[in-house]
């Protein structure tokens, strides 16, 4: 069942595909020669019934649109030993779709999960063999230069996640300041909402000081946020996973979501529409949250 940390970490990519590239680069060494980014579709399945589908698709295409390379993008949080023959299949279905070198990206923040997922995957031909390219929060890079955050938002705010430091944080608050309000405001939910207590009342009195990084927006919004308290983020979770996975949001959808209060209806709100793998799917979860409040 996914996790709102799951839900998260799928939806940074999903913003931003360079991050999957940066990635792939600062863990294998492999510069992938790329112009831009698209996202790809996350079903993998072939003809038969059986339903394969990613967490994320990145294709990397040169600046026609040619397809230069594809990396699927796996966030796993747990060990699940069926991945070790769906992995395969992704790799393999979307090199075949595609007609372009494949890879495998597994985001993890626990050490064990890791050291699982980077065993590689021997599957009986000879020479055929998939190593996953794995990424810990251990590995992702700190980041505390303004100017480095700025340069990928989305890894700066995964730096916080994986350090949940002062420095990190005002790093990562002054890279996002310029992505639209409600993804900015989703990322500063994920940042305060992993910074503990003392690294927060710090981050505060940095904002009360009106610190250089610091915007007069990520200064009414922390506090909006501490008078609103955590439903106030996990409503903007819901509101982004909705907007990701239906077609359309409409605006008495969107109002709808905003009359819901119910922190246990919320998370179990995104629970849902993590796991719908169709816009139907995500279309019948919401109508269902909607009239049942």
């Amino acid at each position: 069942m996914p996790s709102t940390q799951h839900e998260i970490l799928v939806e940074l990519f999903r913003n931003r595909g360079e991050l999957a590239a940066a990635l792939v680069r600062m863990r294998d060494g492999i510069a992938l020669d790329h112009a831009r980014v698209e996202r790809g579709s996350i079903d993998l399945s072939q003809v038969t019934s059986t339903e394969y589908r990613s967490d994320s698709v990145i294709l990397l295409q040169d600046p026609g649109g040619q397809d230069l390379g594809a990396i699927v993008v796996e966030i796993q949080l747990g060990i699940d030993a069926d991945k070790r023959y769906s992995w395969p299949v992704y790799v393999a279905v979307l090199r075949a779709q595609r007609r372009c070198p494949t890879k495998l990206l597994v985001i993890t923040s626990d050490p064990v999960v890791a050291r699982w997922a980077s065993a590689p995957i021997e599957l009986g031909h000879p020479g055929f063999c998939l190593a996953p390219i794995v990424v810990d929060f251990e590995q992702v890079p700190r980041i505390v230069d303004p100017a480095a955050a700025l340069k990928l938002p989305e890894l700066a705010v995964l730096s916080v996640m994986a350090h949940p430091e002062l420095e990190v944080a005002l790093a990562a608050a002054h890279a996002i300041e310029g992505l639209p309000e409600e993804q900015k405001r989703l990322y500063w939910d994920v940042i305060l909402a992993r910074l503990p207590d003392t690294v927060r009342r710090a981050l505060e009195m940095k904002m009360i000081k009106g610190y250089e990084y610091q915007s007069e927006f990520a200064r009414k919004y922390y506090y909006q946020g501490r008078e609103e308290g955590h439903e106030h983020g996990v409503r903007t979770a819901v509101l982004t996973l909705a907007r990701a996975k239906l077609v359309e949001l409409s605006a008495a959808d969107e109002a709808a979501i905003a009359a819901l209060h119910d922190e246990r209806v919320l998370t179990a709100l995104i629970t849902e529409l993590g796991r719908a793998r169709s816009a139907a799917r995500a279309r019948a979860v919401l109508d269902r949250a909607i009239a049942a409040r």
